[in-house]
């Protein structure tokens, strides 16, 4: 990745020039959205007299959130700058019916509304919500890999959709999205911003991360280039007891870079192209977030360092025409996403170390994840405003998988790289176990999306899609824990096969009582793919396992699928100054996703994937934005209660149990990583302007309820809040535009498990690991535009 602004145009414009010719080899023709140089603007409006009307493209068009049916929430991309929030676990928790778990940089694991499978960090399963940049999906149709959290520099906003969106955005929303929307060129002008922002949270080291952005015109007012680079630092939280002194402290410190590109060209009137190009990376030199218990951000577990790195990449090409009454758009992009993490697993194998235990016998685990994609998609959509408003398409992908696994001990890894045989055939032979696989999948899809309003005031919706999905592949396995638990021969799981297709309806009704008051329904249905395990399991044909035992793990688990009911009403009063919206949802879940740990003889505990005869969720949720009567002083609520629970019982391997031992998950059962429920209250205050000084604060509490990290209910994670406040100033009279923010997240330094579960070690020890919220932190932003 470039480490200078003096070369981002050129490996910019290379990268994308490289993005459309190799779409235009080896895909059909393509065509997109117009990019527009600049937004419709907004209608005028004054946020000191009413509340503004957020206009937002998750339906795939501009349309204003408040008149679409269904649940979005919007963070504007100025206002996290000015509230010192720079990823999400800074700010998407505010929204109704979302919680989040943060397992290091680019490992981001999300609840929507209940529908989770797992907070566990091996989980082995994609993620039940969807992870957008633009239209272009992040999620891998299997195994969990890193996942985008850009910072908050020069975003245009980010939209949270909760609820199936599986219409336009196929198998990789199940439960909803988040969708970052990036800040597009500007025809014509030149502009040019910078920050930085100081991060110093309290037991853990500081963090300095700094960027900037230039929007340059090229060749006239028909093309223009945008340029975004990030420099990140992430505080360092844990300690390692084990470690000598001098590097114990904060040792999960990271860094990494952000570079984004988007090229506008506008040729003619009706035709606009846009290419986008965007790396992201992350390396932490010892990676341990975990903590023994709640009461202490420190382990005793770890003898070795944990080294770890991601990176994530995007190119994307989109061209659109636009005819009289119609907008033919066309999206191609790749994506790259690779994870390296290399584990300390010393204490799953001989128990938890003392103080005199040398780390010359520590074993380890190192998990390589590399996955790539190359989707299309074409639709055709009416651009009018009046009559039949109406939506097809059709969408391709292709996804590739490969990932490596590799257990073993430092003595044997040394020995290998002493003799020159370490990666080859012969050492993996040789070591603890090692497993490498090699996955393809495909999603294809036929689209369509219609609404009609009758009389201005009742409009109705309907939409659907149709799709195939297909995994196939798997993986080989050696190592004399392999050899061990296949009767002394190696594993070859490498020839399988799962396809399914079905539909996905969505049915909508919206009434409009009066201009400041409307009703909505809403119908959906959503999918994720089904897949293949990754750890041994048994089958017809293969050899048996330990004899006279089972572990348990299904060849194949099916894809799950959800549908999803709401009843929502929106509301504004008092001119405009006062918005209370609510929403009641119903979710049958179908074949949940979960996943599971083996309970083998051996001791050793391999996560795996097995479906959930079925399980539910239910609430209600409700927001509240008033600009009160109080000159400058604004209020915002929001709460939401959620019961997510099994409705079919359950029998899941206990690590608890000693052998083979099994507990059944009674009907009723908590989802995991759900929070029962969750609230909000903000005020903002904004200050007459003194001279030429603007300045506003805002104080906020965010409470989160109490759920569980595992199906096997074992620990109570969340049930917390966090106090947070800040002052902002500003002035436009100078040429910089100086923004200055000061803030400081959980004022009283609550402590609580984001997720919780326990290993079983091979001795036989039940070792607890946690994953803790963030502690007490005060940031400093510095923000220029100029």
């Amino acid at each position: 990745m470039p480490k200078s602004t003096e070369t981002m145009a050129a490996v910019v414009v290379a990268c994308t020039l490289y993005c459309a010719s190799a779409f235009a080899q080896d895909t059909e023709p393509l065509a997109t959205i117009p990019v527009d140089a600049e937004p419709p603007a907004a209608p005028p409006k004054d946020d000191a007299v009413q509340l503004e009307d957020v206009v937002v493209t998750a339906t795939k068009r501009e349309k204003s959130l408040r008149e679409i049916a269904g649940s979005i929430g919007e963070f504007d991309g100025s206002r996290l700058e000015n509230e010192g929030k720079f990823e999400l676990k800074d700010f998407v928790e505010q929204t109704p019916g979302v919680t989040l778990t943060t397992l290091g940089p680019h490992m981001v694991k999300l609840n929507v509304r209940g529908v989770a499978s797992d907070a566990y960090f091996g989980a082995p399963l994609p993620s039940p919500t969807g992870m957008l940049i633009g239209d272009t999906a992040f999620n891998d149709p299997f195994i969990t890999n890193v996942q985008p959290d850009l910072a908050a520099f020069d975003l245009s906003r980010v939209e949270i959709l909760k609820g199936p969106q599986g219409t336009l955005f196929g198998g990789a929303a199940l439960a909803g999205a988040i969708r970052y929307v990036l800040q597009e060129p500007v025809l014509g002008e030149w502009q040019a911003r910078a920050f930085s922002l100081y991060e110093a949270p309290d037991g853990g080291s500081t963090a300095l991360s700094s960027g900037a952005a230039l929007n340059a015109p090229l060749f006239g007012d028909a093309l223009a280039v945008r340029l975004g680079y990030v420099k990140r630092e992430y505080a360092g939280l844990t300690d390692n007891v084990r470690q000598p002194d001098a590097i114990k402290e904060d040792i999960d410190a990271a860094t990494g870079e952000q570079l984004r590109g988007i090229l506008s060209w506008r040729p003619l009137d009706q035709l606009g192209i846009k290419l986008t190009h965007l790396d992201q990376d992350s390396f932490s030199p010892n990676a341990v977030v975990i903590a023994d218990t709640t009461d202490a951000r420190e382990t005793s577990n770890k003898i070795l360092p944990q080294p770890s790195s991601a990176e994530i990449n995007l190119d994307s090409v989109e061209v659109g025409y636009e005819f009289d009454t119609m907008l033919l758009t066309a999206v191609g992009s790749r994506t790259k996403k690779h994870w390296y993490v290399d584990v300390d697993i010393s204490y799953v194998i001989t128990g938890p170390p003392d103080e005199d235990t040398d780390p010359s016998t520590g074993t380890f685990q190192i998990t390589d994840d590399l996955s790539k994609s190359v989707s299309q998609e074409l639709r055709l959509q009416s651009t009018g405003t009046d009559g039949l408003q109406w939506l097809v398409g059709g969408f391709n992908a292709d996804y590739e998988i490969f990932f490596e696994i590799l257990d073993d001990t430092v003595a044997n890894r040394d020995q290998a790289m002493q003799n020159g045989t370490y990666g080859s055939d012969t050492y993996y032979e040789s070591s603890v176990f090692y497993a490498s696989g090699n996955i393809e999948a495909h999603e294809k899809a036929a689209f369509a999306d219609l609404s009609y309003k009758f009389w201005d005031r009742l409009e109705l919706s309907a939409g659907g899609r149709y799709y195939q999905t297909q995994v196939t592949g798997g993986f080989f396995g050696t190592g004399a824990l392999a050899r061990q638990q296949n009767g002394g021969q190696n594993f070859d799981f490498r020839d399988n096969d799962i396809s399914e297709d079905g539909v996905n309806p969505k049915f909508s009704v919206t009434w409009e009582f009066t201009p400041a008051l409307s009703v909505f329904t809403l119908a959906s249905r959503g999918y994720r793919f089904g897949g293949l395990q990754t750890v041994p399991y048994e089958s017809e044909g293969a050899l048996p396992l330990i004899p006279g035992t089972s572990n348990g793990v299904p060849q194949y688990y099916k894809s799950d699928t959800i549908w999803n009911y709401e009843l929502g009403a929106r509301s504004s009063w008092f001119g405009n100054t006062l918005h209370l919206d609510a929403t009641l949802f119903y979710i049958d879940y179908k074949n949940p996703q979960v996943v599971l740990r083996t309970n083998s003889p051996t001791g050793l505990n391999l996560a795996y994937t097995d479906n959930v005869d079925s399980a539910m969720s239910q609430g209600v949720e409700a927001v509240l934005a008033w600009i009160t009567p109080l000159d400058g002083v604004r209020l915002d609520l929001s709460g939401g209660y959620t019961d997510s629970h099994t409705t079919a019982p359950f029998q899941a391997p206990n690590p608890y149990m000693g052998g083979c031992g099994c507990s059944i998950v009674p009907v009723g059962s908590q989802m995991p990583g759900v929070a029962d429920y969750q609230y909000m209250a903000a005020i903002n205050y904004v200050a007459p302007q003194i001279w030429i000084l603007d300045s506003s604060a805002r104080v906020d509490y965010t409470y989160i309820g109490p759920g569980v990290g595992t199906l096997l209910q074992d620990y109570t994670i969340n049930d917390y809040g966090t106090l947070n406040a800040g002052l902002n100033f500003s002035t436009a009279a100078w040429r910089l535009k100086p923004r200055l923010s000061f803030n400081v997240s959980n004022i009283t330094d609550e402590t609580a498990s984001k997720l919780s579960y326990t290993v079983k070690a091979v001795p036989g020890q039940l070792i607890p690991v946690h994953y803790l919220n963030q502690p007490r932190t005060f940031t400093v932003r510095l923000g220029l535009d100029f």
